[in-house]
C-alpha cells in the first residue's frame, strides 16, 4: 500500500468540492491511513484558516492523526539543491515557491512517498527529480473539477 503525503493542493480542494470524488478519495485514503503529512503543508493548510475555530478543528481532526514527515537538514538541503539545479537548467526554472522545493523534498527523502498534488510547481519540480508523484489534474479533468484556486 502507498503512502501519499498529501500537498495543501489536495486538502484545499477538497474543502472547497466536498461531494465531489476528490473528496471522497481524500477521505478513503485518510481512513485507510495512506496519507502522511509534514511541517510546511500543514502551515500552507492552516495558514488560509478562516479563523481560530476553523483552525483548531483542522488541526486536532486531521493533522494531529496523521504520521509526519522529518523537516530536517538533509530535506532543507535537499530542497536547496533542487532549486539549484533547475536555476542551471533554462532561464527561470527555478521560479517556484520555496514551500513547494520543501514539501518535495520531504517526500522524496521519505522511502517510497508519493507526492500527491494539484499543483504546477509541484509537477515541475518531481518531474525534475524523477520521484513518484500523483498529480490530481487529468482525473480532475475526467470528473469535470476545475482547478483550485
Amino acid at each position: 500500500m502507498p503512502l501519499y503525503l498529501a500537498d495543501a493542493s489536495i486538502w484545499i480542494a477538497q474543502r472547497r468540492r466536498r461531494g465531489s470524488y476528490l473528496d471522497e478519495l481524500v477521505s478513503d485514503r485518510y481512513e485507510n491511513g495512506e496519507i502522511v503529512t509534514c511541517v510546511p503543508v500543514v502551515l500552507e493548510v492552516l495558514g488560509g484558516a478562516a479563523d481560530r475555530e476553523s483552525y483548531e478543528r483542522d488541526w486536532d481532526f486531521v493533522f494531529t492523526a496523521l504520521d509526519w514527515l522529518p523537516l530536517d537538514d538533509a530535506s532543507s538541503r535537499r530542497a536547496v539543491a533542487v532549486q539549484r539545479e533547475l536555476a542551471a537548467t533554462t532561464r527561470g526554472a527555478h521560479r517556484r515557491p520555496a514551500i513547494d522545493y520543501l514539501i518535495a523534498a520531504c517526500a522524496e527523502l521519505s522511502d517510497e512517498i508519493v507526492l500527491w498534488h494539484w499543483d504546477h510547481d509541484l509537477r515541475v519540480i518531481c518531474e525534475y527529480t524523477g520521484q513518484p508523484r500523483e498529480g490530481e489534474h487529468a482525473r480532475a479533468r475526467r470528473h469535470r473539477l476545475a482547478q483550485p484556486d
